[in-house]
Order: C-alpha cells, then structure tokens, then sequence
C-alpha cells in the first residue's frame, strides 16, 4: 500500500511539473506572438483599444509594453503605468532581463500584487531591442489541475477497507497533511513520530488513540511520513469471523447449489451468452442498428435494452453533430474516423476547402478515402512544420492550408482550415522586410536569415566563399552628380554580383556602399576561382549613367574568405573577408589601382 502510495505521488507531483512547464512554454509562446504582432502594426502600443482587442485574441489577461530601461509606459492597464521591474518583489523577477537580452522569462503562478488573484506572467523583448512585452494569464485550468491533485484528492484514489486509516504526515511540521479521515486532517503528530519514527524501511509500533489501541505502520518517503493504523485487535477478529462464515458457507451451500448451476448454466446462460456475446461482435464491426434478440432471462434481456438505448443514442448524436457542422457553417474542415464504430464523418466545409465537387454520387466510405488522400498529397508539401502549414493544388488554384491530426484510441481526426489569405500576407510581409529597396537584393537582415538557414544544413555547402566587396568613388559620384547618379552607381555594381553569382548564392548590400556575396555548392576550389575572376574582371568596364552624361568605370574592391579552410562559422569568414577586403583597398588606393578620376 505504501508503494502504490508513493508511485500515485511521484507521478501527481510530475504530472503538475509537467502542466507548469506547459503552460510556461504557452505564455512566453504568447509573449512572442504579442511581440510579433506590435512590431508588425507598431500603433496598437499607442492604442489601449487595439491593445486590449489584441489581449483578448491572444487570450491573455494583460498587456504591458516596457521601456528598455524596464518601466511600463502603455498597455491593457493605465493604472499600472510608471511601474519599473524594481517596482517590488513580483516585477522584480524580470529584472535580469534588462542586463541580458537574450533572456525570456516566465514567473511562476503569484498572486497579483494589485488585485490578488492568481497570474503568472512572461515576458521577452523586441527583436530590435526597443522595449519589452509582458503578457499576464490567469491559469484557471491550471490552478483546477493543481486542486485536483492536491494531496487530500491522490489519498482518496486509494482503495482502501473501512477499517482503519491512512495518513499523510508532513515531515517539517508534523502534521497531519492529508488523511482518510477528515478530521484527523491538521492533527499533530510531532511527539509520535519523534518517538517512534526511525530511519528504518518500514516502522511498525502499538499506539493508544481516544481509548482505543492501534497497529500502526510508518515509513519515511521525501518530505513525508506515510502512515497505516487500524486497531490491533481487528486482524484477528476478521480471521476468525471470516474463518467460521467460509467454513459455513462451504458445508451448507456447496453441495446443493452445485448441480442447480451446472444445469443452469448449460441449458440457459451458455447458449443465451453466446448470442449476446454474438450480437456485440457485430456490433464491434460497426453495425450499430438495435439488437432484436430476446433470450427469456430477465438480466440478459434488460443489458440488451440498455445496450439499444445506448446505439440510439450514438446514432442521434452522431445525426445531431453532422446537422450543426454542415449548417453551423463551421470555417474548419473536419474528417472523423471511428476506428470502433467504423463510422466516418465528413463535413461540407471540408469538401470545400479541397475543391472536391459532385460529392453526391460518391459513397461516404469512398468519400472519406478520397478526402484523407487530398490531405495526404497537401502533407507532402510541407511548408511550416511547427504551424502544421501545408500547400495544396486545388483544381489549378495554390492554396495554404493548416492540417491538424488528433489521434485516439477509439477514432483519428483530422481539422483542415484554409488560411491561404493570411499566410500570403505574412509572407509578403516577411519577404519585404528582407529586401534592399535600392538594389532588390537582400538586406542585412535577409543575408543573415538565409545564411543561418544554411549553416545548418553544412551538405549543402560544398566548397564555398564569402565576398566582401566596397565600391569605389561613390562619395564623389553623389557630391558631383547627386545622390539619384550615386544609387545609379549601386544598382549597376548590384547587377554585376547578381549576375555572376548564379543561382548556388546569397548576394545582399549591407547597406551604404557595402556589399557581400556567399557563393556555395561548387565541387572544387578553382570553380570559385573562376566565379572570383569573373566578377573582378568588370572592374574597369565602362559605367554611363542613363540619368546624366557621364562616363566612367566600376571600380570596386574585394575581399574573399573561403570554407572551411579559413573558417568553418560563417561569422568568421565574414571578418576574414572584410580584412582581406580593407588591404586590398589600401592596397589599391596607394597603388592607383583603378580608381577612377571624376
């Protein structure tokens, strides 16, 4: 009993570390989001409204913008505005966040320190490093989870006789923490355990309670004392009496119930349970009509009854479900299979959202096996794994799709939602932002989103290198010409590298006169070298702004760095590159090696 005791214990307490851990995740997941969110529509900050519509889609409680110094300057509530992560103890707990930005925080479950009631907040920063969002949640299901597997509840799991009891004993305190009597709960056992208690497996002591003597039982288990009481004379009272009732029953009954049985069971249960047993196999093959069998036994019969009444209502609920799905208009595609029924359920919605059409002439069974292999081929293109976003060919048309799978025991289904407009719209978003305007190559931010991606799959870098390139004299084109000449100037270099570097490259402007180059996948190192002649080799050629009536030359200058020989991070062959970049620059001022004179 102990051992069953500490396992039930063992597995609550991890239960609720686990459901904590989740819902932590869950919150700084949410943190994130909001972060998403303002930096993409940056007025909502300015607009309690539009913050507190956004808290309630993102069903949080709270919204709170910092600054980086960590004071709360907007969000859901004015009156908590001017509060700093010094402002005590609870916001005190973000603190480390304004020394270290890479950190994202979730508090454990604290009561509100304004209102009291239980939240637990999370908070990260901006990824420009602006300020900082803090979501609050109130974990009512959590906080449910935590009561039900309070103590008190895991002891009333156990199966346990009437007689006798079962405590749980806080080791620090003493007391009596959790009990199979009620009112033993709080009690003090300080001077009994203290007594009696040892470091032993298991203690086993006689102890008088309230007049009455008791066997009692303990053993230490982490933080607490498990005890087993019940009274000492009652084992061998239950020996006795039970002793005598056996024998009794065994003499008088046995031997005249003995044949009545056998008759019985042969002639009416046997047959009877065979059909029963029959009808339930059918059953279990998906036939859910009622059972029409009667088998002239009063029990068998009414399990019958209550077997139909059960079928009528699966068959109602299963009509009532398929009614609101198809006329609910619900915006999810939903495909339900029965694995014990072998019942399926498809909605319209669905049919919809896969193109499927003349939908009447198919079978239902058909029917599903044709949606589940439209969602199957929409699976093997895969576009975000951790969303479950997918691209699907509807009749010609490229359409985004999220695909959910939940599988149980008795029944796998899938929830399709055709989210096309909003993925679209974020990716065009997210492909702006990582463009150069000027030049319509990638920007800082770009390069480094497509060379992380890449690092991370090193088969595909074969030989590779990385190009520095400056160009020369653009000071003196935009002090001359103008600055419209200048970017003239940059967008024809642009050109030059974009065109060279071929498809197996990442080409961004750094910004300014700044470029760089990542060429990758080439089988051998003189495959660079030639890519590297190339693009040196129009150094020199004429450049004729089509906006004045100048002639010149591209002149710029490089520095290469290649992999892995010079670096195996690509941080480093950066640094290696723009040093080789600035000596031949010197190198090249010094020298007059081509720079042009306007």
């Amino acid at each position: 009993m102990f051992g069953q005791l500490e396992q039930l214990i063992y597995t609550n307490e991890e239960d609720i570390k686990s459901q904590k851990d989740e819902f932590s995740r869950q919150c700084i997941q949410t943190a994130e989001m909001a972060v998403y969110f303002v930096e993409h529509y940056p007025e909502t900050i300015s607009s309690i409204t539009h913050t507190r519509e956004l808290a309630k889609k993102l069903g949080v409680d709270e919204i709170h913008y910092f600054t980086p110094e960590g004071e709360i300057y907007a969000g859901t509530h004015p009156e908590y505005y001017g509060f700093t992560f010094h402002s005590g103890e609870q916001m005190e707990f973000f603190a480390p966040m304004l020394e270290n930005r890479s950190l994202k925080l979730c508090q454990d479950i604290t009561p509100n320190t304004a209102k009291g009631k239980e939240m637990q907040y999370a908070a990260v920063w901006m990824t420009d490093g602006s300020g900082i969002v803090q979501i609050g949640m109130e974990p009512r299901r959590l906080l449910q989870k935590l009561e039900e597997k309070s103590l008190p509840n895991v002891l009333a799991m156990m199966p346990f006789e009437l007689n006798g009891y079962l405590h749980v004993v806080d080791k620090k305190t003493g007391k009596v923490i959790a009990s199979t009597a009620d009112n033993l709960i709080g009690t003090d056992m300080t001077k009994e355990i203290s007594k009696y208690n040892r470091d032993t497996s298991i203690n086993t002591f006689h102890y008088n309670f309230q007049g009455k003597r008791y066997c009692v039982y303990t053993k230490n288990s982490g933080d607490y004392i498990l005890v087993r009481t019940y009274l000492s004379l009652y084992p061998i009272k239950e020996m006795f009496n039970s002793t005598v009732l056996i024998l009794l029953y065994i003499i008088l009954v046995s031997v005249s119930i003995i044949g009545i049985i056998k008759w019985y069971v042969n002639k009416k249960l046997t047959k009877n349970l065979t059909l029963v047993i029959d009808e339930l196999k059918k059953i279990e093959d998906g036939n859910i009509e009622n059972i029409t069998l009667k088998t002239g036994i009063i029990e068998f019969d009414e399990l019958l009854f209550y077997i139909n009444q059960m079928l009528d209502n699966i068959r109602s609920n299963w009509d009532k479900i398929s009614y609101i799905m198809d006329k609910g208009k619900i915006p999810v595609g939903i495909l339900e299979k029965n694995l014990f029924y072998k019942r399926t359920f498809v909605n319209e919605r669905m049919l919809d959202i896969l193109g499927i059409d003349d939908y009447d002439e198919i079978e239902l069974q058909e029917m599903s096996a044709f949606v589940q292999r439209k969602i199957e081929e929409a699976e093997a293109h895969e576009i975000d794994f951790a969303e479950h976003i997918y691209e699907y060919d509807k009749n010609g048309e490229k359409r985004y799709l999220r695909i959910e799978k939940d599988v149980e025991k008795q029944s796998v289904t899938y929830y399709v939602t055709d989210i096309s407009l909003w993925w679209e719209e974020i990716y065009q978003l997210r492909e702006q932002s990582e463009i150069d305007l000027l030049t319509g190559l990638y920007n800082r931010r770009g390069f480094h989103e497509r060379i992380n991606r890449l690092f991370m799959e090193p088969e595909k870098l074969g030989c590779a290198m990385m190009i520095m390139a400056d160009a020369d004299n653009l000071k003196k084109f935009n002090d001359i010409y103008g600055h419209h000449v200048g970017d003239e100037y940059l967008k024809s270099i642009a050109e030059i590298f974009q065109s060279i570097s071929g498809k197996n490259s990442i080409c961004a402007r750094l910004g300014g006169d700044e470029f760089i180059i990542f060429l990758y996948g080439f089988s051998s190192m003189q495959e660079l070298e030639n890519a590297v002649c190339k693009i040196r080799e129009k150094r020199g050629e004429p450049f004729i702004s089509r906006q004045t009536e100048l002639k010149d030359t591209f002149q710029f200058s490089m520095g290469t760095a290649f992999y892995p020989m010079d670096g195996q991070d690509f941080h480093l062959l950066m640094r290696v590159a723009d040093e080789n970049m600035y000596q031949e620059k010197k190198k090249r001022k010094f020298s007059g090696g081509g720079y042009s004179h306007i």
